[in-house]
């Protein structure tokens, strides 16, 4: 199982990275739906058994009325989202397909050794084969569609340079490196031979440049879509800065990005307000839609705004 389960329900509740929701037969008892798309009772008690076992053995209190309403709201939040990043895959070409499903699923039977070991430590989490296909599915949604938008935020940023904003500028606003945002994205004198041992790719990139010039398009690398400038160079030094647009291969929730929070949360919130969000059970507690207020996403002049995952 990916994650460790004293972390599930801070998942569930802040990040809400699992599956999508397709029913898992025409009796199906539908809970929900999002557009089109139906959420059963089924799924919602796959996630609901894990989050509660995740619970109790980190601690926390067992067969408490209001944990457990509150678990179950967490549980529906976290399938809401996960079917709107699911429609958005679908609508962009990028959903996961069954083969890769499967694949992963063969991957992580192998580490734990043969299936019979990979279903005993499920279920010691109160997790299920079902459950981590669930899991996988929505990790690989989220990752594919999260590479899309980062490759459209950088392109952005690449408009802008090429519409004269500053380099330090953008890098202070967009930069997903925490460590040279606040210095203009500055990186220092690097020498040749650090960049020589880099990816291949980067140091193709980066050692063609001329000062003043930066990587057009984006170096992509296993953190994401990096856009290097040459301030200036000597036979062993190159001093640089850059830009980087988080897509890290692989992906866990733990590096959602901000941006890319807000586009999701925009995008809940635009259902709500379209009404196309409908929940048919009680005690979950308070409507999901009360809550879908995202915070602005980042932007700035010359800057679009990341696009929204559009309503279905």
């Amino acid at each position: 199982m990916r994650r460790a389960s004293v972390v599930l329900l801070a998942v569930l509740c802040c990040s809400c990275n699992s599956g999508t929701s397709t029913p898992s037969s025409p009796a199906a008892q539908v809970i929900a739906r999002v557009g089109p798309t139906a959420i059963t009772a089924d799924l919602f008690n796959i996630r609901l058994q894990s989050a509660l076992t995740g619970v109790a053995q980190a601690g926390g209190p067992t067969g408490n009325a209001a944990m457990t309403s509150q678990v179950r709201a967490s549980v529906l939040r976290s399938l809401l989202i996960d079917t709107v990043i699911a429609q958005e895959a679908t609508a962009s070409g990028v959903a996961a397909t069954a083969s890769e499903v499967q694949a992963q699923l063969a991957a992580d039977t192998q580490a734990a050794g043969g299936l019979s070991q990979l279903v005993s430590q499920l279920a010691s989490l109160g997790g299920s084969l079902a459950q981590l296909r669930d899991e996988i599915r929505s990790s690989l949604n989220e990752q594919k569609l999260e590479d899309i938008f980062a490759q459209q935020r950088a392109t952005e940023i690449e408009q802008s340079l090429a519409a004269g904003m500053g380099f330090a500028s953008l890098a202070s606003q967009f930069s997903d490196d925490s460590a040279t945002s606040s210095k203009g994205g500055e990186l220092g004198a690097v020498p040749r031979t650090q960049v020589q041992g880099d990816d291949p790719a980067y140091a193709a990139a980066v050692l063609a440049l001329h000062a003043g010039a930066y990587t057009n398009p984006p170096v992509h690398d296993a953190q994401g879509y990096d856009i290097v400038q040459l301030q200036s160079s000597d036979a062993t030094t190159l001093t640089l800065r850059h830009i980087i647009v988080n897509a890290p291969q692989p992906y866990t929730v733990n590096q959602r990005p901000q941006w890319f929070s807000e586009a999701i949360f925009e995008s809940l919130a635009q259902d709500c307000a379209a009404g196309q969000i409908h929940i048919f059970v009680s005690n979950v507690g308070d409507d999901p839609c009360a809550a879908a207020s995202p915070s602005p996403s980042p932007s700035g002049p010359g800057l679009p705004t990341p696009a929204p995952l559009p309503s279905p």
